[in-house]
């Protein structure tokens, strides 16, 4: 499918993971623990001077997103369940673990949007609530690959001045702040977004997506 727009392909690639998530919060029974919906923000997102989306580091794994696939991922960490959801352009793969021996527990998705035909395009995690435990869809992740965080040290929990001054999150901000970062790289367009919920100071959940297309 050719994708004639930077706005087209984020349009497309938000679509496939909320559709998705919708989907299984209806479906339960099928698959149980769908990534949640991208949240909404309040205010306009910044745009960044340039791409600010960095790999994902689980333990000595280095996970690229639009370079990783999930059939290799799962192969490396060696547990998980790859799950499917929906039909066409939203459709949505990913694998999903529990990070335990954090305060509170976490929960990680890796998704691939039907665009990225298998390569992990976006990472959604969130706190868990206490007492919440993994299941066999979102197994224990195996303490080699933790802890976890993007190679810019974006994670859950607090964030240093210095990163929020280099991913543009303002000294006071609403609850939810987002990113979109529209680019091209060689005949390829490119989309990057960051989206961060904020409780108490503090990340409680992120959505970081980046996908490129003809």
């Amino acid at each position: 499918m050719q994708i004639r727009s930077q706005r087209r392909l984020f349009a497309l690639l938000l679509a496939g993971a909320t559709s998705a998530a919708w989907l299984g919060a209806a479906r339960a029974a099928e698959a149980p623990v769908a990534p949640p919906p991208w949240p909404v923000a309040r205010d306009p997102a910044v745009t960044p001077a340039a791409d600010p989306v960095r790999p994902l580091l689980m333990g000595t794994l280095r996970v690229t997103l639009d370079g990783s696939t999930l059939a290799a991922t799962l192969q490396a960490i060696g547990v998980g369940v790859s799950q499917r959801q929906g039909k066409g352009t939203d459709a949505l793969d990913w694998l999903c673990y529990t990070v335990s021996g954090t305060a509170p527990a976490q929960r990680l998705w890796l998704t691939s949007s039907e665009l990225s035909r298998g390569r992990i395009d976006a990472v959604v995690a969130t706190d868990l609530p206490a007492g919440a435990a993994p299941t066999a869809q979102c197994p224990d992740l195996p303490a080699r690959f933790k802890p976890v965080r993007f190679d810019d040290g974006l994670w859950l929990g607090g964030m240093s001045a210095e990163l929020r001054k280099a991913l543009g999150v303002p000294a006071r901000s609403g609850p939810v702040f987002s990113s979109l970062f529209q680019g091209q790289t060689g005949n390829l367009a490119m989309v990057s977004s960051t989206v961060l919920v904020f409780r108490g100071g503090r990340v409680e959940s992120l959505h970081v997506a980046h996908s490129s297309q003809n």
